[in-house]
């Protein structure tokens, strides 16, 4: 035992002495600071790996952090009445195209907010203007409650904790997750997952061609919740005491009906199949459709609720 450990230790070291020293890139530090209109408008973009967008209370714009020291970085405010900016644009590029640096930008809760990166984190709280961002891979986070809300992302999983008054959620591949209702919500991913696990929608539509969609959230009276996917199974946990009218069908699968006794039948081609009932008076409307994907309609209580058939 004692031999091998010193066999173990001798090629450890000679590994270390192979690989040579670690090279860390050296940073430069960024401290950008301006008065600001309520409603500023910036544009950040380039290599950045990660982005932190923070509301405050300040008729301010600070950004800060830190950037390789051989990357270009860019930018400047358009000027103002009384010196208060209405916007601005900065632009970040690394010597590598390697996604670099580590930015915190805080701005007035009513600015609006758009970013373009590669690969890169972007985590936002507190901004009630309107936020538009744009990434490759890594994540978005959006927390609280801003206007409008846009996030374009490829393999990049995209987060909301709030409930944006109008958003737009866009991936690839990539995983969306909604913890929060809205006005007017519209999420779309191609093989990515979608999860909405709470909050009110007054209207919401949801598609996808692979991915599979978990819809857990309320539609308001008079609302109206759109499901469509090719092949992607559907999942609906319906609350109890809510009222809605359902128009379920899917053409080459099947439907699991756990809200009531009523039973699936075939479809209009004798394949897949398609069900119509409502509950209660005055809901919104739920129309699920799906090409080849199985649907489940469960209670999210985990009792059966009272049918009305139309």
């Amino acid at each position: 035992m004692i031999r091998l450990h010193s066999v173990a230790a001798r090629i450890g070291a000679l590994l270390l002495l192979t690989a040579g020293p670690r090279t860390i890139a050296a940073q430069r530090a960024v401290d950008v600071r301006h008065a600001a209109s309520p409603t500023v408008s910036l544009r950040i973009l380039g290599s950045f790996a990660e982005l932190r967008i923070r509301g405050w209370d300040k008729d301010s714009v600070a950004l800060t952090g830190t950037v390789p020291t051989d990357a270009r970085f860019d930018g400047g405010f358009l000027n103002g009445p009384g010196g208060a900016s209405p916007g601005g644009k900065f632009y970040l590029e690394s010597s590598s195209g390697t996604p670099s640096g580590k930015l915190e930008l805080r701005v007035p809760v009513g600015a609006r907010v758009w970013s373009k990166s590669g690969s890169a984190t972007i985590d936002v709280d507190g901004v009630n203007g309107g936020l538009d961002l744009n990434i490759i891979g890594g994540s978005v986070r959006v927390a609280g409650r801003p206007h409008d809300l846009t996030v374009e992302s490829m393999d990049g999983s995209v987060t909301i904790d709030g409930s944006p008054a109008w958003a737009r959620l866009k991936t690839a591949t990539g995983d969306i997750i909604v913890n929060g209702g809205s006005d007017d919500a519209g999420l779309t991913t191609v093989s990515g997952t979608i999860h909405v696990l709470k909050g009110r929608y007054e209207r919401a539509r949801i598609e996808t061609v692979t991915g599979a969609v978990e819809f857990a959230g309320e539609v308001a009276r008079g609302g109206s919740l759109d499901i469509d996917t090719h092949s992607g199974p559907i999942e609906l946990r319906f609350p109890a005491k809510a009222a809605a009218e359902f128009d379920v069908a899917s053409v080459a699968g099947t439907i699991e009906n756990s809200l009531t006794s009523r039973s699936p039948v075939s479809g209009r081609e004798g394949r897949g199949q398609e069900i119509g009932f409502s509950i209660g008076q005055g809901g919104g409307r739920i129309y699920i459709r799906t090409f080849k994907g199985n649907i489940r309609l469960l209670p999210a209580s985990g009792s059966k609720i009272s049918l009305k058939m139309f």
